[in-house]
């Protein structure tokens, strides 16, 4: 049974009223919506610090900028570039947090500036300037106490690490636990403009510089100019939010978990405790708390499904709470700023929604909301759509999003993962979901619920699967998709999915896969004894290797179920994880399949250069419009391209030779 929930009503209307003659959203326009992190209130909380990110394909890069926003009022004020972009060992962009000065006149931040990371500094009035460069990039830092010293840390100097490459290439490379042989040996990823070697530092696949494993120096830098005296304090950090807060008074509030069970309990800090009895302190879905500054008040985030809270305050002692809103934007993630900064009187949050790209937006108290920033606004004002909020049985959740006119059933493509903020790609961004939406083709997103750990991935795939079939099968009954004309795509777990659906069913008529899939490459291109790998698959898929273990790896590689594959694929994958893949593009060509196989040079597990992200969105969208709809591109640059498509709609293949 499916269920049109209430919940969010707000989404289910368009993002604004589109305006006679709008140009329609395309691939380039999703590429380049600017994403918001990072929001920090000063230490008067009048001001918020956050920075703005926006992929240039002009450049090939993304453009950082740090702005400043008065709480009393005015526009958000640029106070400086927040240097050349950084990614993670997966590819996605590097978080970064300023840190305010005691005054609230100033802050610093990290950026990479002339090949080095280094601090940078800002003041009221001036503009920023680098403060501190070292011989080493710098990795993190802090302020004391009294704001008149600094204290960083570094690893190793990039002249070391210049040098190791250098002698790595020259002398040949050691294969061992620490080298994925699935990356270019040369370099992996472009970094600051050039390619960089990589290693992999644990049993994932979170990618390191050379040398990242040097052991971390820290150094202390004074600035007021005193070059003796008493060494300077560095308080603790303390999280403002999490499982566990603690306020300036002292008082502890604490998520405890113990046998499937959810409690919060305050301890004084004269060691009395105050426990909770409110129903969503007992929550399995409560994910965060945080002190209201000044006041005797917890703040309670409550996930609401993929990256949506709803937000309740409550008086420890008191029985019950109070909701205050319910937000939406990125997931989550340990490691990472909160997209909420609290303040006494408001909170500060980076705010999206599936038909709202990222904005900023103070929420009162009393749930009033006001934007504070919108580097969107252009966009926003240009979609024409209906997002309708899901609900089904076995508590799986979703979105439907279809064209703002037309009553459907309409021809629709399938992403199962997260429907978090802005939907403008899936996780990964990579299925042009505006775009699709523009040429009639409905997107149907629904998150993700995994199976007990204990029965493996494939009883999740298979969870994932049974998920799709009774949301294809709800939404078709209501005629608002047509069950004929289902595609499915995604990335990382998402295009496990995919290929497990298009493996075990009948009902999909194209597919998109982002990522490497499993195969004995790469069981075996992974698994030296001290990587931890095979360890690892045995506990989350519960599979051996492919010579013990085969009946499994028939189960649950592609490569050998080429027969069962016959809806059509399109594969657009990263550098480092075409490898694993090869063997299933190959058995396909040879069985005369339709599918195709591009890959993207210098990217990682997430494709992070612009340029690449567009070519992926209008691909893509040229697949699903083409075996959804039977359109075609007029650009006649595409003509090879369709006329290869038309040859496997036809069943023409390249002979297969006998046996």
């Amino acid at each position: 049974m499916v269920i049109f929930s209430a919940l969010f009503a707000a989404a289910a209307a368009p993002a604004a009223t589109p305006v006679t003659g709008r140009a329609p959203i395309v691939p380039r326009d999703l590429v380049e919506v600017a994403e918001i992190t990072g929001p920090t209130r000063s230490p008067d909380g009048r001001r918020v610090a956050f920075r703005v990110s926006r992929p240039s394909i002009k450049h090939n890069d993304t453009v950082l900028d740090w702005y400043v926003v008065d709480l009393d009022g005015g526009p958000p004020r640029r106070i400086g570039s927040g240097g050349t972009a950084r990614h993670e060992g997966s590819g996605g962009l590097a978080e970064e947090a300023p840190v305010w000065d005691r005054d609230s006149l100033g802050l610093r931040f990290l950026a990479r500036a002339e090949g080095a990371i280094g601090i940078w500094h800002w003041r009221d009035g001036e503009p920023a300037r680098l403060e501190i460069v070292d011989d080493a990039d710098i990795r993190s830092f802090a302020l004391s106490a009294d704001g008149d010293a600094l204290r960083y840390t570094v690893g190793a100097t990039r002249a070391d690490i210049a040098a190791e490459e250098h002698r790595a290439y020259d002398d040949g490379i050691l294969v061992d636990e620490r080298l994925d042989v699935n990356q270019p040996l040369a370099g992996g990823v472009i970094d600051d403009g050039r390619r960089v070697m990589q290693r992999l530092p644990g049993r994932w696949f979170e990618r390191s510089r050379l040398l990242a494993d040097t052991p971390v120096r820290q150094k202390i830098v004074r600035l007021d100019g005193q070059l003796a005296g008493r060494a300077p304090a560095f308080l603790p950090k303390k999280p403002a939010q999490g499982e566990k807060v603690e306020a300036a008074t002292g008082d502890v509030a604490e998520i405890q978990r113990q046998h499937g069970k959810t409690a919060l309990i305050v301890t004084r800090s004269g060691g009395a405790s105050i426990t909770c009895t409110a129903a969503v302190c007992h929550s399995q879905n409560l994910a965060a708390l945080a002190w209201r500054p000044g006041r005797d008040e917890l703040l309670l985030f409550e996930g609401a499904g993929s990256a949506r809270e709803t937000v309740w305050l409550w008086v420890p002692g008191e029985r019950r709470t109070r909701k205050l809103t319910t937000t939406d934007g990125r997931l989550r993630t340990p490691g990472e700023a909160p997209r909420c900064a609290v303040g006494p009187e408001n909170l500060v949050c980076v705010e999206s929604r599936p038909l709202v790209p990222p904005r900023l937006v103070r929420i009162n108290y009393s749930g009033e909301r006001e934007i504070l920033a919108d580097p969107n606004a252009a966009l926003a004002g240009r979609v024409a759509a209906k997002a309708i909020p899901l609900a089904f049985s076995r508590g799986i959740t979703g979105i439907l999003l279809t064209p703002l006119n037309g009553s459907g059933p309409f021809p629709t493509v399938v992403q199962y993962y997260h429907c978090d903020g802005f939907l403008k790609g899936g996780v990964g961004d990579e299925i042009p979901m505006l775009p699709l939406i523009e040429h009639g083709i409905a997107i149907l997103c629904l998150d993700r619920i995994y199976a007990p750990k204990s029965a493996g991935m494939g009883a999740s795939y298979e969870r994932a699967l049974d998920s799709i079939s009774e949301a294809i099968d709800g939404l078709a009954a209501r005629r608002l998709i047509d069950p004929r004309r289902i595609g499915i795509g995604g990335l990382s777990f998402g295009s496990e999915v995919a290929l497990w659906a298009v493996r075990k069913s009948r009902r999909f008529a194209a597919a998109t896969l982002s990522s490497g899939t499993l195969s004995s490459f790469y069981y075996w291109s992974n698994a030296l004894p001290a990587r931890g790998f095979a360890e690892m698959l045995s506990d989350y898929w519960k599979i051996g290797d492919p010579d013990s273990d085969s009946l499994k790896w028939k189960t649950l590689s592609a490569a050998d179920d080429v027969s069962r594959l016959d809806t059509p694929l399109l594969l657009q994958l990263p550098e480092s994880e075409v490898r694993t893949s090869i063997e299933l593009h190959t058995r396909l060509k040879r069985a005369g399949k339709p599918v195709d196989l591009y890959v993207f040079a210098d990217e990682p597990h997430i494709k992070y250069q612009p340029r690449h992200k567009l070519a992926v969105y209008r691909r893509n969208l040229d697949w699903y419009r083409f075996w959804l709809k039977d359109q075609e591109d007029a650009d006649p640059g595409k003509a090879v391209q369709y006329a290869r498509w038309r040859a496997y709609r036809a069943g023409q293949s390249l002979p297969v030779p006998a046996p």
